[in-house]
């Protein structure tokens, strides 16, 4: 049974490999081949960009002899990566996986089935800690005078780090079940905040990273003072780390203890995690208290892809992530609106209106909310075809949530970069112009390319959403237009000038809307209608 188990979780795990969810289809000879070269491909990039930044800080800790300093970052990073991919992982493997009913219908003890998906978290946490580990060790293996100890302690750090973040993956992990649970109705909004958290959090420690890494290699008595007196335990990490006896003992305790008290917590709960099914709100209509409204069939159809956006986390996240990054734009620009003034002077006179236009498109191009709004219909876009509406009405419908969620945040970022400017009247329309068109022209050659690369044959939506052609092809073709625009922008600057050469640009892009839209009132709503 044991063995039966084990052998089914490594299948679990290994499913991304051998199972392509764009098609559903199992992958075989050359796929397969491909997909471990292109997840080997990535892991090696993002493990030898960790290996450049190690070496940057080992060569100078490692001759002052502060390799505890070193060692208490890698290990802190590693740390971070681990808890929060494992608690991912113990969310979809302890807390909500498919196969409960099955499973509890064979005679399978709990504490059995525990402790395999457990070890399936175990295995997921130490792979993300040695995306971490692993370089940091090689970069102090090669730059280090004497790495004898370090080399013998390298395994059980890992595999004590390991368990102290399976400890906490399920702890994490139980946290996001309950919430979930909770607050169902609000999940994409959720995801979708977190992922702007994220990418915040990423920009400002990029912003952080140089002056920081400069004070550290200035000062760097003074922070591993600063590290053993106010975290202690980051400093008995990197002690552990370094080869020390004593502390890799108060490592084991420690770790060794928080995986034994998770195990006897979810030993006693796990059962009834298992039988829970939260239970789904029933919809009840008081007609008294809401009482029928009549929509009209534009706003009728609207509103529907408006449900569908909030009831797909993926698709929120990855749609409406460019309008996050122009609705965070506006109040930046007044924010620093000295820092902004301060550039624009820098810059040639009359390039600024452009500049600004092409800074906004940019963010613009992130939004891809048009590309996969035909895919994720999926087995279900029969029902849509069966209601009493044309298809270029539908296809409508996916264009109005493109501009009703792009479109007022553009405008205002476009409007806060104009204060900031103080342009012309003239340079101040054409700039709001730009900004509209280009926005109309993404959405609109985004449902080109949803129509024309529609993929109905998915197995999990996040697939329609990141890895589907259209997307992927959606957001070259964003940044191709943009490129050709500014090289069109300084073709004609010199004999048309700078409102000129905007102007013109203006007009390609509304030949390139009336373009798109005439192909989606015709031969798109044909196609559609075929699909």
């Amino acid at each position: 049974m044991l063995k039966a188990l084990l052998k089914k979780q490594l299948l679990e795990m290994t499913a991304f490999l051998r199972r392509s969810s764009v098609t559903g289809r199992s992958r075989s000879g050359w796929r397969l081949a491909a997909a471990g070269a292109l997840a080997a491909a990535l892991l090696l990039l993002v493990m030898g960009s960790v290996g450049v930044l190690a070496a940057l800080l080992c060569a100078p800790l490692a001759a002052a002899g502060l390799e505890p300093l070193y060692f208490a970052l890698l290990g802190a990073q590693a740390l971070a990566v681990g808890v929060m991919g494992g608690g991912f992982a113990a969310y979809g493997t302890l807390y909500c996986p498919r196969d409960n009913e099955l499973l509890l219908a064979l005679p399978i003890p709990p504490g059995l089935l525990l402790a395999v998906r457990m070890g399936a978290v175990w295995l997921w946490g130490a792979g993300y800690l040695a995306v971490i580990l692993v370089p940091g060790y090689i970069a102090y293996f090669l730059l280090a005078a004497q790495p004898g100890p370090t080399a013998l302690a390298m395994l059980p750090v890992t595999v004590l780090l390991a368990c102290l973040t399976l400890a906490a993956s399920c702890l994490a992990g139980w946290a996001a079940a309950a919430l979930s649970g909770r607050l169902a109705r609000y999940k994409a909004a959720l995801s979708l905040l977190y992922a702007a958290l994220l990418l915040g959090l990423a920009v400002g420690l990029n912003l952080l990273m140089q002056r920081g890494l400069t004070w550290l290699l200035t000062h760097m008595e003074e922070a591993a003072a600063g590290l053993r007196a106010d975290a202690g335990a980051l400093w008995l990490l990197g002690c552990a780390a370094a080869g020390q006896p004593a502390a890799l003992a108060a490592l084991a305790a420690v770790s060794l203890g928080a995986l034994a008290l998770a195990w006897l917590w979810l030993r006693r709960s796990y059962p009834r995690l298992l039988a829970a099914r939260p239970a789904a709100p029933k919809a009840a209509w008081d007609a008294a208290k809401r009482p029928p409204r009549r929509r009209s069939l534009r706003r009728a159809l609207l509103g529907r892809e408006l449900r569908r956006l909030a009831g797909c986390t993926s698709y929120m996240v990855n749609g409406m992530l460019g309008s996050l990054c122009l609705a965070a734009a506006a109040p930046a620009l007044v924010w620093q609106a000295g820092a902004a003034r301060g550039l624009l002077a820098r810059l040639p006179a009359g390039t600024a209106p452009a500049l600004g236009a092409a800074a906004l498109c940019s963010l613009v191009s992130m939004a891809l909310l048009t590309p996969p709004s035909v895919s994720l219909e999926g087995r279900t876009l029969w029902l849509l075809q069966s209601l009493p509406v044309t298809p270029w009405q539908a296809l409508r419908a996916k264009l109005d949530l493109h501009m009703v969620l792009v479109g007022p945040p553009a405008l205002a970022a476009a409007l806060a970069w104009l204060w900031v400017l103080a342009p012309r009247p003239a340079d101040a329309a054409l700039t709001l112009l730009a900004v509209g068109l280009y926005a109309l022209l993404c959405g609109a050659a985004g449902l080109v390319l949803g129509v024309c690369l529609a993929n109905l044959h998915w197995t999990n939506e996040a697939a329609a959403v990141k890895q589907g052609a259209a997307p992927v092809a959606a957001l070259f073709v964003n940044w191709a237009a943009l490129a050709v625009l500014c090289g069109l922008w300084l073709a004609a600057r010199r004999p048309l000038g700078e409102s000129g050469a905007l102007a013109l640009c203006c007009a390609a892009m509304a030949a390139g809307c009336a373009g798109a839209l005439g192909w989606l009132r015709r031969g798109g709503a044909k196609r559609f209608a075929r699909l």
